[in-house]
């Protein structure tokens, strides 16, 4: 049985082992908004519950430079909604990881339609089963170059009826959400069927999986 070692991979190899070890993983598509109004979205497999009093998330955002809008949106405002992300959408979920420039929004470039997230000034995303209102707690550098694990406090949730049980929670038997795998590898939620979506290097190549 191969054994690695910090020394026996590089980053690059260790972003591949462990993406493709801890499977499925969910994916937080997240709406963020500049200090000027542009709303950004993007989506993110480095996620999961970090507690519960109060509810909190938590996201790793990779090192990037130019930082990613979404860190720089955080910093800016401390808001957040993070949503899941359903059936029909997962085109523009992958989509929305392309390089948009940070005053094109995401949204609008991908045709999708937003709505009101009080008590937040950040809106979501109208067509998402499950929307997720959050203010950051905390940012916490990790690693050389610095990954940034970010807490967020959920503050408000909504549910939509279609998805949700007598109790007005997730039902599972109702929702099922797109998850990630390894590699380019997407979970399909109708029969958890395993689905190839390559991640867009560009604005151009994102437009044709959209």
């Amino acid at each position: 049985m191969p054994r690695f070692t910090p020394g026996g991979l590089d980053d690059a190899g260790w972003s591949t082992l462990l993406t493709g070890a801890l499977v499925p993983r969910p994916i937080a598509w997240i709406t963020t908004r500049s200090p000027s109004g542009v709303v950004n979205l993007a989506p993110f497999s480095f996620v999961t519950v970090a507690a519960t009093a109060p509810p909190t998330l938590a996201v790793s955002i990779a090192h990037r430079n130019p930082v990613k809008d979404t860190l720089r949106n955080l910093r800016d405002t401390g808001e957040a909604v993070v949503h899941l992300v359903p059936a029909s959408l997962a085109a523009a979920a992958n989509a929305s990881s392309a390089p948009y420039p940070p005053d094109t929004s995401e949204p609008a470039a991908l045709g999708l339609d937003l709505g009101p997230m009080p008590p937040l000034a950040v809106p979501r995303l109208a067509a998402a089963d499950i929307a997720l209102a959050c203010r950051l707690e905390r940012i916490l550098p990790i690693g050389a170059p610095s990954a940034h694990l970010v807490l967020l406090t959920v503050v408000a949730a909504d549910i939509a009826g279609e998805v949700a049980g007598a109790d007005g929670l997730p039902d599972a038997q109702r929702f099922r959400a797109w998850a990630r795998l390894g590699g380019s590898a997407w979970l399909a939620p109708d029969t958890w069927r395993l689905v190839h979506m390559p991640r867009p290097r560009s604005i151009d190549a994102s437009s044709e999986t959209s």
